[in-house]
């Protein structure tokens, strides 16, 4: 009915939302100056730090897969986040689904927002960062041949037929080359970026609105304007900007992630986006080797090229660099060297991450619970599969870091130590721990285990050079 009245009304009931259904359409009001957190990361030029000042570095955990349908509730309860500190994450890029969110316009569904604000608690009493991540692919459940997600139905445009959602059949295994040549998927980000029915001028009053609750929570350290989109470069940059605007009203110190066109994550093509006029923000792309993905099948050539243009555009931004999406079905062949030589470039470059995918509520049948994809790093007993690597890294750096290498024995790190910043803290895995291990330093530092971590200081500043061993079983 709604898209049969927008198609009469020339869009006007979605443009004009308030004179339509009421003024619970009407966005909230900007917070009061009082009003308005630090959240406890911050960019500060090529790097996410601390409030200590601390260098930073975010390895995280996309959830989840099951998340883009209905009932589109992921996490179900607060125990299936216990494991993801011992993995070494400290992060999650949590899935907002707008069709969840605003199954027709204007009216919300409190008890989604709910949900995610409770899962949002539940991973700050574990520890762990959140990013907002505003979820689509393939625009909509009701285009692409009922194989995308994310966008409500009447977010499509009415000339486009609906299409009854398949994200349980074979059929949509093969979604992502459909999405290269379905029409309608290109039709309705036509539409979408002309807001020809006034769906982009809802979908940032939803942003603006979602932005207002999560302000309250202090473990939200930002928010990903919009997972993988499509469109021009001028389009995708005046989106970038009045997405980021729109959530600043409310949040106006969270960092923006901001992603390039969903065809990068290929990383054959170079972004060709100017930089968006914003602060406070980090270059957020995605990548997934074709050929791997398709055929299950690493061939063992390196990964080094394609990220390594994706990190010289957060270079030439001079932003931080978050690697939004990236890793294998499980299964994959010699998939899991594959994830060990990702890991290795993050390393290098001191990058951060959210390793695709967690999906707690995992099973044989449905596997990751869309489109039958099957990327979770766990199965159905919570256990982990060879689609994912637990190592050792710096969380945070007092100081600048200088050079990482990390194998199955050994970390060696290097960093120019500020005293003044307080400890260096390494994230070290439990089997570490239990089988013993070696600390060298140069100069000596002084070294505390809490935890999971290892922390390291000394009083004076200049490089140090940190080896931690494990011991041979």
């Amino acid at each position: 009915m709604v898209r049969l009245i927008c198609a009469l009304a020339g869009g006007l009931c979605l443009l004009l939302p308030g004179l339509v259904m009421g003024n619970e359409c009407a966005p909230p009001d900007a917070r009061a100056h009082g009003d308005i957190r630090t959240p406890p990361i911050q960019v500060q030029g090529r790097h996410f730090v601390d409030r200590q000042g601390r260098v930073v570095v975010l390895r995280g955990i996309n959830v989840s897969g099951d998340s883009k349908v209905p009932p589109f509730y992921g996490v179900t309860a607060a125990e299936q986040l216990d494991p993801l500190p011992g993995w070494g994450l400290n992060t999650l890029r949590l899935l907002f689904t707008w069709e969840a969110f605003e199954p027709a316009p204007c009216d919300y569904d409190e008890s989604y927002l709910q949900y995610y604000e409770q899962v949002t608690r539940w991973a700050q009493q574990r520890g762990l960062y959140v990013i907002v991540d505003f979820h689509q692919d393939a625009f909509s459940r009701f285009s692409n041949g009922g194989c995308g997600e994310g966008f409500p139905d009447w977010a499509v445009h009415s000339s486009i037929p609906l299409r009854e959602p398949l994200n349980d059949d074979p059929v949509c295994e093969s979604w992502g080359t459909r999405m290269l040549v379905d029409f309608s998927h290109h039709r309705s980000w036509y539409h979408f970026h002309r807001d020809s029915e006034g769906a982009r001028t809802r979908f940032l009053a939803m942003v603006e609105r979602v932005a207002n609750r999560m302000a309250g929570h202090p473990n939200v350290i930002g928010y990903d304007v919009l997972n993988e989109p499509w469109g021009t470069n001028r389009e995708l940059l005046r989106l970038y900007e009045d997405a980021g605007h729109a959530i600043r009203r409310q949040d106006p110190e969270a960092m923006l992630f901001i992603p390039p066109h969903a065809f990068l994550s290929s990383g054959l093509v170079a972004n060709g986006i100017p930089r968006p006029n914003l602060e406070n923000f980090a270059y957020a792309p995605h990548f997934y080797d074709p050929i791997m993905i398709t055929f299950k099948w690493w061939l063992g050539n390196s990964s080094a090229l394609a990220l390594n243009v994706m990190a010289r555009q957060a270079e030439a931004w001079e932003v931080p660099l978050l690697l939004g999406e990236f890793g294998a079905p499980a299964g994959t062949r010699r998939g899991h060297a594959y994830i060990r030589q990702i890991y290795d470039w993050l390393d290098s470059r001191f990058a951060s991450s959210a390793h695709w995918n967690y999906t707690p509520n995992w099973n044989d049948s449905t596997k990751d619970g869309w489109n039958l994809e099957d990327l979770s790093i766990t199965d159905d007993r919570g256990q982990l599969r060879d689609n994912f690597v637990v190592r050792p890294y710096p969380v945070a750096t007092a100081g600048k870091p200088v050079d990482l290498t990390v194998t199955d024995q050994q970390v060696q790190y290097r960093w120019r130590h500020d005293p003044g910043k307080g400890a260096t803290q390494l994230f070290v895995p439990d089997g570490w721990w239990q089988a013993g291990y070696s600390v060298n330093a140069l100069p000596p530092l002084h070294c505390e285990r809490s935890g999971l971590h290892l922390a390291c200081q000394q009083p004076s500043p200049g490089e140090v050079e940190l080896v931690l061993e494990r011991k041979p079983h």
